[in-house]
């Protein structure tokens, strides 16, 4: 008698821990998964960087100040529009 319950708790156990080991087993694909694509993103994030970095320094040689008076495309700016402008341009432009 003592036999049967020791083999069904015994069996009990093997299939809790077979049920532990899948569940790892799931985890650690989900984890893997999960890895791949935030290393997807990093090295998408590290090209578009270094692509907009490369286009800045191709610009940084020659800033554009909009000239006292001009009128631009977009329309006639007063005075103390065009002086704004021109000391938001100076400050992209490094100076």
């Amino acid at each position: 008698m003592f036999a049967f319950f020791a083999g069904r708790r015994l069996s009990s156990l093997e299939d809790r821990i077979e049920k532990l080991e899948n569940e790892l087993r799931t985890a650690n694909l989900d984890w893997d998964n999960l890895y791949q694509m935030c290393r997807k993103l990093l090295g998408r994030t590290v090209k578009e960087r270094a692509s907009i970095e490369s286009s800045q320094e191709a610009k940084a040689g020659t800033p554009r100040l909009v000239a006292e008076g001009s009128n631009q495309a977009r329309g006639p700016l007063t005075p103390r529009q065009v002086e704004l402008q021109q000391q938001i341009l100076r400050r992209r432009a490094g100076g």
